[in-house]
């Protein structure tokens, strides 16, 4: 798993669990590695309703998570996702990010110590 970027504990949460758009409610498909983020090393993909997404393996790294799906959303282009607007020109959405079942939703203890999912889509004005 290391040469895929990622440790053996990412790969788990990855394998296991299926997401769905909460813009859209369509399910996406499995979260992959993306090029076009500004860490480099991020996992999400891309709704058919145009939403974006990326996941906090750690529940810890919001920030850098939102940051990866800003650039994501605007196909790697850092300049132009910095200049977003949150509210404005796009909306953000997270769901605690199951890595022991199959669903999105709550979890029994420190919900800000557990995976989340960042969904993001910009707006159509």
């Amino acid at each position: 798993y290391k040469r895929q970027g990622m440790d053996f504990g990412q790969r788990r949460i990855m394998d296991s669990a299926r997401l769905s758009c909460p813009f859209c409610w369509e399910w996406v498909a499995q979260p992959a590695s993306l090029t076009n983020s500004y860490s480099g090393d991020a996992m999400g993909g891309r709704c058919e309703c145009g939403a974006v997404f990326a996941i906090d393996t750690t529940g810890k790294s919001g920030g850098l998570t939102l940051l990866d799906c800003m650039t994501l959303a605007c196909d790697g282009d850092l300049d132009r996702a910095l200049a977003l607007e949150s509210g404005k020109d796009y909306e953000v959405k997270t769901k605690p990010y199951q890595s022991d079942g199959n669903t999105l939703g709550r979890m029994r203890g420190h919900s800000y110590l557990q995976p989340q999912a960042w969904f993001l889509k910009l707006s159509t004005s």
